[in-house]
Formats: C-alpha cells, sequence, structure tokens
C-alpha cells in the first residue's frame, strides 16, 4: 500500500520528524535565485547535503527554497559556501530561524 502511494504521488516517505533545537541543531530556510539551466544541477547538489530536510521550486526570482539543519550555523554557512562554489549560483539567501512555530497533528493509526 505504501509503495502504491508513493507510486501515485500521495505520499513522498515515511519517517521521523525532529525538533531541531531539542537536539542542539540550529536550522534555516534557505532561499536561491537559480538560472532554468542550472536548476537540476543546483537541486541535485543541495540534496547531497545530509542537513537538507526540504527543497522546492517556486514561482518566484528566489526560485528554489530548502530548509537546512546542522549542529551549528557556522557549519550551514560552510557549506552554503561549499554549494556556491559547486554550482556558481551566488544569490543564496540564509534565513535563519529565529522562533519556530509548530502545529502538531496527531493521528491515530
Amino acid at each position: 500500500r505504501i509503495r502504491q502511494m508513493k507510486d501515485d504521488m500521495v505520499i513522498r516517505r515515511i519517517g521521523g520528524n525532529f525538533s531541531p533545537d531539542r537536539l542542539g541543531y540550529v536550522s534555516t530556510l534557505c532561499a536561491a535565485q537559480v538560472p532554468e539551466n542550472k536548476i537540476d544541477l543546483f537541486t541535485d547538489i543541495v540534496n547531497s547535503y545530509p542537513g537538507v530536510t526540504h527543497n522546492y521550486r517556486r514561482d518566484h526570482r528566489f526560485n528554489i527554497w530548502f530548509t537546512f539543519i546542522a549542529p551549528s550555523r557556522q557549519i550551514i554557512k560552510n557549506c552554503l559556501d561549499q554549494i556556491r562554489k559547486k554550482t556558481g549560483v551566488q544569490n543564496i539567501l540564509n534565513l535563519p530561524a529565529t522562533r519556530v512555530f509548530k502545529i502538531s497533528a496527531n493521528f491515530r493509526l
């Protein structure tokens, strides 16, 4: 059933969702201005980092958005610098979370 739901694109994955701050980690939302011809390269490289949890395209001049979780802000900064070097995409905004809002959704399974 799960395989069928994935094939039908009803779900992407099933897994745990942890609060970075409770694990001593920090998180940030990033927005990048990626030329159309570099989107596949950019997203492949961004997705290769284990701290990236979401990556999606938007209809905006900052067209690729992703979340990044790491043990420190410096590690995130270093990773974003690496992404800039590997992709040639220089305009990446780093928008760290300063206050977290969570909506609890609990399902009886």
